[in-house]
């Protein structure tokens, strides 16, 4: 018997940015020459009072220097209390950079600021955080009720097939990790946009290492069994693999069942205005026609992630092109060319009394 899941539309579940009124994301720091190991290179002011509880918070970014650590600092619940500090639990740094940082606290509403430490660090560097999730952390997973012994194997109905219409970078190319649990078969009925809020790859290379990271991310940090999103696109218009199509995945809360995620690689929201590029609209409008036409996904089941989750996800600038792309995918211009017809210009009677003559006269002999 195969492992089942209990709520996989649940994953992705509500959670919030901790907001700071100085600052916006990503936050992009230039740090000092340290003066001693474990000395605040920086730290930001309380950020504002969350909206929900959280225990689990979450950072994204890039951290060139290992050197450096970043910690937590939660506001005390009266004036009376100090504040508590908190190290992260669980942290991955990758050669190039990118980093993820996880901390795990007692539930509360209380506002925290983020503190970067010197840690054997001995020169200036740099910091960016991407972005803070705020959530509960039983709330985000994907949780499983049933166990086996027996290996799972993934259908192969469930991939994008072979030989379709556009080009994919498949799964085994950016060399994916496999799912941690079996996934949970689902048919497509709807489409919904993202970005991925990380890096903005400028080269095929600097596109496979944000695969990795971002698989890394979700299943290690968000604690997800794969990749959340279904396809992923890239600056230069490279389309990857992430969940196979037909199986349910990890990208809004609470509709997640039969509906294909599609994550732009780029930051689309001020201040970053990140470049939604030619290519990358031209494959997202591939991969969308494709699931459009295949499933018979209704224009109406069309979405950006902040039309049916608690997100500013995928930005305001692609949030701007979404009218756009709906109408590009269900509505497509008719194409012209070599052996396609065309409307020619409207006729005058005089000159469609001369035509019709002229194929009577054709037609007798």
């Amino acid at each position: 018997m195969l492992l089942s899941a209990l709520n996989p539309a649940g994953a992705a579940a509500d959670e919030i940015a901790a907001e700071f009124k100085d600052l916006s994301y990503p936050i992009e720091l230039q740090l000092p020459v340290p003066d001693k190991d474990g000395g605040v290179l920086f730290e930001t002011s309380y950020s504002e009072a969350p909206e929900i509880d959280y225990d689990t918070v979450l950072l994204q970014g890039v951290m060139p220097d290992p050197g450096v650590k970043v910690e937590l600092a939660v506001k005390g619940r009266t004036f009376l209390n100090a504040p508590s500090r908190y190290s992260y639990d669980a942290f991955r740094r990758f050669p190039n950079g990118r980093f993820w940082a996880r901390y795990t606290l007692p539930a509360s509403r209380q506002p925290l600021k983020i503190s970067v430490l010197a840690s054997g660090s001995k020169a200036a560097s740099s910091l960016t955080i991407y972005e803070s999730e705020l959530f509960i952390a039983q709330k985000e997973q994907e949780i499983l009720v049933s166990g086996s012994t027996v290996p799972y194997v993934i259908p192969d109905e469930v991939f994008y097939p072979a030989g379709g219409p556009f080009p994919l970078i498949r799964r085994a190319e950016w060399q994916a990790n496999p799912p941690k649990e079996p996934y949970t078969q689902h048919e497509p009925k709807a489409i919904t946009l993202h970005h991925t809020q990380g890096n903005y790859p400028q080269t095929l290379a600097a596109g496979l290492n944000e695969m990795g990271f971002i698989q890394d991310y979700h299943q290690n940090a968000k604690k997800w069994i794969d990749i959340g999103y279904h396809f992923l696109i890239d600056p230069l218009g490279n389309i990857y693999e992430g969940r196979p199509i037909k199986v349910v995945g990890a990208h809004v809360a609470g509709r997640n069942t039969n509906n294909v995620g599609i994550s732009i690689m780029g930051n689309y929201h001020k201040p970053a205005h990140n470049v939604f590029t030619d290519k990358s609209k031209n494959s997202f409008l591939a991969v969308g026609g494709y699931i459009a036409g295949t499933y018979d996904v209704l224009v109406s089941s069309f979405y950006a992630h902040r039309d049916i989750g608690n997100s500013d996800c995928p930005g305001d600038d692609l949030y701007a092109r979404k009218a756009e792309l709906r109408d590009l995918i269900f509505n497509p211009a008719p194409q012209s060319g070599p052996g396609v017809p065309t409307e020619g210009p409207v006729l005058t009677p005089a000159q469609e009394n001369s035509l019709r003559q002229l194929r009577q006269f054709l037609n007798s002999r």
